[in-house]
């Protein structure tokens, strides 16, 4: 169950918000939504891989904006240079036999970068790269380091490491990405809808948030505790886990900690709840070839059975709405009682937003339903 905070926390609140206006924009990407800015709260980094056209950039884009003090984009390919995203050298210091960047606009002044394709960096960049992203420092040359302002990487590819050439030698950079998710097409009949006939989907935020203020929510965020039974649930996920092959290294374990704590602040609580456990789902795998369902399931299995079921049911409206011809009447009735039965099973569960949202939606669909029915006579 979701706990409101008894004193609501303005900066939790512009979360909370946002979360609910990206959603309101972009077409069924409440999942990745809540991995980007489950990501900013916890100051670490998030990767979203998928086929061009899913939107993954459009969302990117907006948390970027959303973000205030300085902002990275850059797009890798095999001739980026060192220059491009770390500045160039400096003239004035050659001259005094010092090799240094002109930083300016660039990677290491950045607190928010969006990096597309980012497994196409140069062994040349990715070095420094690395670097940044994990020990957020930056040597300019002389062997000084300095430290970076950066709260967050999102990144975005359309394959993962593996599937490409050199593949095992990025494996240092997939690992520095705690947020990993796979982007699908839409795959609702409402959703296409939405996708051909509305035009513009571009998020309307009625916020803005600066550093200052992503780390007040990040100290206040990993201020939150656990309950028994979350922490319980979790120790069991890492069993099950372990028992389907699947043993994530021991410091992604350790942040999979404050990746529930950002996840419980972005949902509004104040603890950690068994519900906010699902976002593990995204960060306790290594191989991104069968083992982010493994996780999926077993984190719902454990953590959100109820969820596990919801899903479980809209997959079965999907179905019927795909395989029913609603200008025909008899299809048209089939489908309406087959919907209303799921309606009845989503009633008997006990209330979450995600339940909510879904009863709201097979309602709807059955509303279009009757409507189309009437249409056709």
């Amino acid at each position: 169950m979701k706990i409101a905070r008894p004193d609501a926390c303005p900066v939790q609140e512009k979360f909370v918000t946002t979360r609910k206006e990206l959603s309101a924009a972009l077409i069924e990407r409440d999942e990745e939504i809540d991995l980007v800015l489950t990501a900013l709260v916890c100051q670490e980094h998030v990767l979203l891989v998928g086929n061009p056209g899913t939107a993954k950039s459009l969302l990117l884009d907006s948390v970027m904006s959303w973000l205030g003090g300085k902002k990275f984009t850059i797009l890798f390919t095999k001739f980026t240079t060192p220059e491009e995203v770390f500045g160039p050298i400096s003239v004035v210091g050659l001259k005094e036999d010092k090799y240094r960047r002109i930083t300016t606009g660039k990677l290491p002044e950045a607190d928010g970068c969006f990096v597309d394709e980012v497994f196409k960096a140069s062994s040349a960049i990715l070095n420094t790269l690395l670097r940044i992203l994990n020990e957020r420092v930056y040597d300019n040359g002389d062997g000084t380091l300095e430290k970076v302002p950066l709260k967050i990487c999102v990144a975005a590819s359309n394959e993962w490491p593996q599937s490409q050439e050199g593949g095992k030698e990025l494996n240092a950079l997939f690992d520095r990405f705690l947020f990993r998710r796979c982007v699908r097409p839409i795959v609702t009949v409402a959703g296409r809808q939405r996708l051909l006939w509305s035009r513009d989907h571009t998020p309307k935020l009625s916020t803005s948030i600066t550093p200052v203020e992503v780390d007040l929510a990040h100290k206040d965020a990993m201020a939150l505790p656990w309950t028994d039974q979350s922490k319980e649930m979790f120790e069991t996920i890492l069993r099950e886990l372990t028992t389907e092959g699947i043993q994530p290294g021991d410091r992604r374990q350790y942040k999979a900690v404050s990746a529930a704590r950002a996840f419980a602040y972005l949902s509004g609580s104040d603890r950690v709840e068994p519900e906010h456990l699902e976002v593990l789902a995204s960060v306790l795998w290594d191989d991104p070839q069968e083992q982010p369902e493994k996780v999926a399931q077993v984190v719902a299995r454990i953590a959100n059975p109820t969820g596990m079921r919801v899903n479980q049911l809209l997959l079965e409206c999907e179905q019927i709405l795909a395989t029913a011809d609603i200008k025909n009447l008899a299809q048209a009735a089939t489908a309406t009682a087959k919907l209303a039965e799921i309606d009845k099973q989503l009633a008997a569960m006990r209330g979450n937003g995600r339940l909510d949202r879904a009863r709201l939606y097979v309602r709807e669909q059955v509303k279009r339903i009757k409507i189309a029915s009437i249409e056709a006579i």
